[in-house]
């Protein structure tokens, strides 16, 4: 490792090795923005590094995420507000409909998808983990996505600190 070209060795070396880390540390704030969601879904990101993310998705209007998959991307989704259905497998069949503090683990390629239920806002944080880097995670449609899929995005990260 170089720094302006130095040549860096032992205890210099690892503590600019844990400095280079703590550079991307930072903090974040949930609070649903104050906007309107056309397609009834607003995204509210987190955290993200090459390896996870974490983001709430605000879903309004009985919002429904067509059935799909990742590859590349486990899932573990938990409810926090609201009520939502998740469907899966190729028949799309019923995989529950879960309240807050309730969710699912979703592996790569697991065929899913989810719909808020009830006249209440949903609110459904998810925790993605990219076993091969989440550069190359894609979502794949089976069939043909619905007119409202996708949403508004927004990053709450701010600096760490008082």
């Amino acid at each position: 490792m170089t720094i302006d070209s130095v040549e860096l060795r032992g205890a210099e070396k690892k503590e600019a090795f844990f400095r280079a880390a703590e550079e991307e540390v930072h903090a974040f704030a949930f609070t649903v923005p104050d906007v309107e969601a056309p397609n009834g879904r607003i995204n509210c990101y987190l955290a993200k590094t090459d390896s996870c993310s974490a983001t709430i998705l605000v879903l309004r209007d009985g919002y429904k995420a067509s059935h799909h998959y990742h590859p590349n991307q486990d899932g573990i989704w938990v409810v926090l507000k609201g009520r939502v259905r998740f469907f899966g497998g190729a028949d799309e069949k019923d995989m529950g409909v879960y309240g807050p503090f309730e969710g699912i683990k979703q592996p790569e390629n697991s065929r899913y998808g989810f719909q808020a239920v009830g006249d209440e806002e949903a609110w459904l944080m998810q925790i993605a983990g990219f076993p091969q880097g989440a550069e190359v995670a894609k979502r794949i449609p089976i069939g043909a996505p619905p007119a409202r899929e996708g949403g508004v995005k927004f990053d709450m990260a701010r600096p760490v600190g008082p």
